[in-house]
């Protein structure tokens, strides 16, 4: 079945929200900060595990919380971090600095949070690649992204793309024999 939701993506130099300026370690500053100003303050794509958010949304430090999916734990720790934002009334934009891969990944999660925001992505050095590095090409069409309804993620890593860009001297994924 087709998600009706559309992820939004956000780049940088777009109108979001700014984020912060203290450690987000320093939850007293961050509260600090967020209670002295009207511009809602985003944070939390260097915390790990729930646990990582919880001070920071107990204080009410944020405007919206902020999880990058790899150092949070991963997609399913991401959606108990989403659920525990929605407790206090509090919206979630991904963090997401990965390939087009991680970003369908990432949308298809967000499909599921009735408090999902934005998906924070910039990977704007790179276009081309980009652009190639899934057999069905450009995934975001004016600013969105659309899960499709193929199983699993629904794209296709192109392996000729991705080996080219490949880093020399490492692995590829290749099952050990």
């Amino acid at each position: 079945m087709r998600s009706a939701c559309l992820a939004r993506v956000t780049g940088r130099g777009s109108q979001v929200p700014r984020r912060h300026r203290a450690p987000a370690e320093d939850v007293d500053a961050m509260a600090d900060i967020r209670h002295s100003t009207s511009t809602p303050i985003a944070c939390g794509e260097n915390l790990y595990m729930r646990w990582g958010y919880r001070e920071l949304l107990e204080k009410r430090a944020v405007d919206i919380i902020q999880p990058d999916f790899q150092k949070v734990g991963g997609l399913a720790e991401a959606q108990k971090v989403a659920n525990m934002a929605q407790a206090y009334y509090l919206p979630v934009a991904p963090h997401c600095v990965v390939s087009p891969i991680g970003v369908m990944a990432t949308a298809h999660a967000c499909t599921t949070y009735p408090n999902f925001l934005a998906c924070e992505w910039h990977w704007i050095n790179h276009t081309d690649l980009w652009k190639s590095w899934v057999k069905e090409g450009e995934i975001i069409v004016n600013g969105y992204v659309t899960p499709p309804d193929r199983p699993g993620l629904g794209v296709e890593m192109n392996e000729e793309v991705a080996r080219k860009a490949q880093i020399p001297g490492t692995p590829w994924f290749e099952a050990e024999k």
